[in-house]
């Protein structure tokens, strides 16, 4: 009886300290700076958002989302300097950079970046 009650016992324990990661959710904040930016796309999973272009300097959005999540940034522009950028809870997680180095006068940057569970 003495080893039933401490199995039940051990057993609680573990399961009870099992981490929650259902109610956590991150502060996602897309950064884009350029000028003439005609592309500023967030991809969620398997949904394309928009934010309103066309632009000059630097625009930004902020999402909520849940661990797991696969966040991607696709940004197009027309000029010499296009930058990117992810911060997750105001820490930067992913930048990137084009600076029209072959000179055609068209800038991409493409920013893939998974939250952890």
């Amino acid at each position: 009886m003495k080893k039933i009650l401490l199995a039940c016992a051990i057993f609680f324990l573990l399961f009870s300290c099992k981490k929650d990661s259902t109610g956590t959710t991150y502060k996602v904040k897309y950064t884009v700076t350029g000028n003439n930016v005609s592309q500023f796309k967030i991809t969620q999973g398997v949904t394309d958002n928009y934010v309103l272009t066309p632009f000059s300097g630097t625009k930004d959005t902020t999402l909520s989302m849940q661990p797991g999540a696969t966040l991607k940034l696709d940004t197009k522009a027309t000029n010499n300097n296009l930058v990117g950028s992810i911060y997750v809870n105001d820490v930067l997680k992913a930048t990137g950079a084009d600076l029209d180095t072959d000179g055609d006068g068209k800038t991409e940057v493409k920013i893939d970046y998974t939250l952890q569970k």
